[in-house]
Parts: structure tokens; C-alpha cells; sequence
């Protein structure tokens, strides 16, 4: 690649997001050609049948992305595929020119046909697995929604008050995910990509949280124990409160923040982590050995900014959220029992 992967998906935004598999197509077709001019028929057709493949598998997942959710880390775990066909690409074109033996030239050609069947396997892979996400979540939305509507019918005769605060909840809850999707088309890619994870992993959690609650009101109203029933309602629209309020917050947060200065902040935030751990080391020698402590000092500090300079850029595009996730898991755990 002319241009680092990570940077180009990086700058690309919602319009111009196709450039990955664009630039990466155009890549592979500008080392193929240059390959199979100098390549009996054999490698050309064996070559040429497990390129198009692979090229058939990019358009499709790239076609997916739009329709649903870019995926750019999935184009990072391609790349090293990607160089690897290159690789043998340029293999076979030194095998080429050095010898004229159709048993070497064959071998070379096999490594390739390998390397491409194998990032087509990995291209496949990922396409069901993201198509795979996006019909689970539909499924969890269809199912809070039914939800709903049992519990307003089960609950006919309990507290108004309490029941059209539990409809409201659902319903805004089911919206603002709605809501989430259509924005999000307008987003930075890597932006989309966590807020669009964020809101999939809170509708498992709601979903999860509430779906054996229509059955166990079915077991108190049979029983007359209509407080379990008000508790039931009332737990249920605290899961979806608690939804809306985490959706929105962790919204606010990723849109305030670029996916460069969320990865600049996190190598400063490394540095610094260095830096305390060294001055601790520091500490803890002069106390052990004062008369040795410029020397051992010294030593602390070489090996803390030679570590610094080794800092390698990441290669994970997508955006790492550091939030009270785990605090919402906790809130949620202790409401999941009457």
C-alpha cells in the first residue's frame, strides 16, 4: 500500500468510507497484473480465477458495510493477508526471471493461489459474522418490543402511573436505538463502528435483563401477589432508563473525541503510567541504597525513554471505549432479580 492502512481509514469519512476496499482492490490488481504479463497460461488462469474470488468477496463485505455498519478493523486484519499475496506475487516474478523450470514456477504459483483462497476464507468469515450481529440485534429489538406489549397486557389493572412510565421508557429505548443507526451513518467510520457496538451490547443487556419478566408477572397475577407486580414494572422500565442514559452518555463521549486524540491520549496516558512506575523504582532505591542512587537513577530513566521511543503505533482502528460499562453491568446484574 502507497498510502498506511490505519491513516487512510483514519481520514475517510461516511462518503468516501468505500476507499479501503477500493484502494486494497486496486492494489492487489495492479501486482497481479504486473505478475501474470510475464506468466504461462496455467498460472494465469489458476491466478486469475482465485483473484477474481477474492475480489467478489471485498465488493460483497464492502456492499455490507453500507447497508449496515462499517467494520474497519476487519480491513486491518485483512492487510497482512493482503501483503502476504503481494509477497508471493513478487516471488513468482523473481522465480520467473531466474529460471525456466515449470515445476518452481508451479510451486510459487500454488503459495499464491493459497494465500488468496485463505483471505477469502477470512473476508467470508467476517461477513457472516457481521451479518450474524446485525440479525441478533434485530431479533433483541423485535423481542424488548414484545415485551412490551405482553407486560401491557398482563398489568391491565396495576398502577397507570407506573405502567405508562414503563410504555415510555420502552418505547424512547427502542427509538433512540433507531435514532443511533441513522446518525451514525454520518459519522466517521471508526466513530460508527464503537457507538454502533456500544448500542448492541446494551440491547443484549436490556434484552437479557427483562425477557423472563413477562413470565414471572403471569405467575404473581395468578397468585394475587400484585406487588410483584408493581416491581416487576417498575424493575422493567429501570432497565430501559438505564439504557437511554447510558446510550446518550456514551454517545456525547465518542462524539467529543477524534480517533486521533482518543489513541494520542492513550500513548500519553501509557507514557505517563512509565514515567510513575519509574519514579517508584526511583524512590525505592534511594531508599535501599542512598550512596548508589545516581547511578541506579540514571539506569531507571535510560530504560523508561528507551521504551518510550519503541512505542509502536497501534494497528486496532477500532475505538477501545474506556467507560462505567462494567458499573451499568453491575446496576443491571442487581436488578435482573425480583
Amino acid at each position: 500500500m502507497e498510502k498506511d492502512l490505519w491513516t487512510m481509514i483514519d481520514e475517510a469519512d461516511a462518503q468516501n468510507y468505500g476507499n479501503p476496499a477500493i484502494q486494497l482492490k486496486r492494489d492487489m490488481e495492479k501486482s497481479v497484473q504486473a505478475t501474470l504479463d510475464k506468466s504461462p497460461e496455467t498460472v494465469r488462469r489458476d491466478i486469475g480465477r482465485t483473484s477474481n474470488n477474492l475480489y467478489e468477496k471485498m465488493d460483497r463485505f464492502a456492499q455490507v458495510e453500507r447497508d449496515y455498519i462499517p467494520s474497519p478493523e476487519t480491513w486491518l486484519e485483512y492487510e497482512p493477508k493482503h501483503e502476504a499475496i503481494k509477497e508471493n506475487l513478487q516471488n513468482l516474478q523473481a522465480v520467473q526471471e531466474k529460471t525456466s523450470s515449470e515445476q518452481e514456477v508451479m510451486a510459487a504459483s500454488d503459495k499464491i493461489v493459497v494465500a488468496f483462497q485463505q483471505a477469502g476464507v477470512f473476508l467470508q468469515t467476517e461477513y457472516e459474522k457481521l451479518m450474524e450481529r446485525e440479525r441478533q440485534v434485530q431479533r433483541e429489538m423485535e423481542q424488548i418490543k414484545n415485551i412490551i406489549k405482553q407486560m401491557q397486557e398482563q398489568t391491565i389493572g396495576s398502577s397507570p402511573e407506573k405502567l405508562q412510565e414503563l410504555t415510555a421508557n420502552g418505547k424512547k429505548f427502542v427509538s433512540d436505538i433507531k435514532t443511533l443507526r441513522e446518525d451514525i451513518r454520518w459519522e466517521k467510520p471508526v466513530i460508527a463502528a464503537a457507538l454502533w457496538k456500544e448500542a448492541r451490547d446494551q440491547v443484549k443487556q436490556v434484552y437479557t435483563g427483562i425477557r423472563e419478566i413477562p413470565d414471572k408477572i403471569k405467575v404473581a397475577v395468578r397468585d394475587k401477589t400484585y406487588s410483584i407486580v408493581d416491581q416487576a414494572i417498575q424493575k422493567t422500565s429501570s432497565f430501559f432508563d438505564k439504557g437511554i442514559q447510558y446510550l446518550q452518555s456514551k454517545k456525547e463521549e465518542v462524539l467529543n473525541l477524534s480517533p486521533l486524540e482518543k489513541r494520542r491520549q492513550a500513548v500519553e496516558k501509557e507514557q505517563q503510567e512509565k514515567l510513575q512506575t519509574a519514579e517508584q523504582q526511583q524512590s525505592a532505591v534511594q531508599r535501599i541504597n542512598e550512596p548508589e542512587k545516581g547511578r541506579i537513577v540514571a539506569s531507571v530513566r535510560d530504560k523508561v525513554f528507551d521504551n518510550e521511543i519503541n512505542i509502536k503505533k497501534p494497528r486496532k482502528v477500532l475505538l477501545r471505549i474506556e467507560s462505567k460499562g462494567n458499573m451499568r453491568s453491575q446496576g443491571h446484574e442487581r436488578d435482573r432479580s425480583l
